[in-house]
């Protein structure tokens, strides 16, 4: 019974990128390409939530400013519109570029 009951309870556990794309929580989801890895975007007032390869990543803005550099302990993210980098343990940086967005719904 306690098998059943597990296996159940993970049946109805959503997977982590269901977060980044809900509606009532992600108010505008962008993807981006970063040489051979696309990105999801989700923005949140100071926190930027990016999904790659099926991980996610909550990413901190220490101070609003144009072209927005949002922090996390491995990863970091500037956003500049159209473009957009993604440096990792800030020594390799992958350029990117805005493939669409997503409103919210």
């Amino acid at each position: 019974m306690k098998q059943l009951l597990c296996f159940v309870s993970m049946l109805l556990i959503p997977p982590a990128s269901a977060y980044n794309l809900h509606p009532y929580i992600a108010h505008k989801t962008i993807t981006y390409r970063c040489e051979n890895l696309l990105v999801i975007v989700a923005f949140e007032p100071a926190e930027a939530h990016l999904l790659i390869n099926h991980f996610s990543y909550v990413l901190h803005l220490p101070r609003p400013s144009p072209g927005s550099l949002y922090v996390g302990d491995i990863l970091s993210f500037r956003d500049q519109g159209e473009n957009a980098t993604l440096i990792y343990r800030n020594d390799r940086q992958l350029h990117c570029s805005r493939l669409s967005d997503h409103p919210d719904a």
